[in-house]
């Protein structure tokens, strides 16, 4: 399973402008585990340099991602990937630990 394929298993669809956002920063997490550490001072400037926008526009579309993922995809899968069951919605940070977690577990 690739990182698309994971984020259309979470329900989120490549019309959001947050997609390609998140398939980019889970990449860049699923290389280097310590970039989730980074998410204000590194991910979303690398990201937003990367599609040339600004480091909210990212922070908020990846967000959006996630509270699609959240409120319409299936829990079960979602506390799959996340390796425990969750009672709320994660925030950037986590989803992004977590999928780039889960794809690294994949491959294993």
């Amino acid at each position: 399973m690739n990182t698309e394929q994971l984020l259309r298993s979470l329900s989120a669809t490549g019309n959001l402008k947050g997609f390609r956002y998140a398939v980019h920063m889970i990449e860049l997490a699923e290389q280097d585990p310590t970039a989730v550490t980074k998410v204000t001072k590194y991910l979303y400037p690398e990201t937003a340099r990367h599609f040339n926008v600004s480091p909210s526009v990212v922070e908020r579309n990846l967000r959006t991602v996630i509270h699609i993922c959240w409120s319409r995809g299936n829990r079960e899968f979602f506390d799959e990937v996340a390796g425990t069951r969750l009672t709320y919605q994660p925030t950037n940070g986590m989803f992004l630990d977590m999928a780039a977690a889960f794809l690294r577990r994949r491959e294993a």
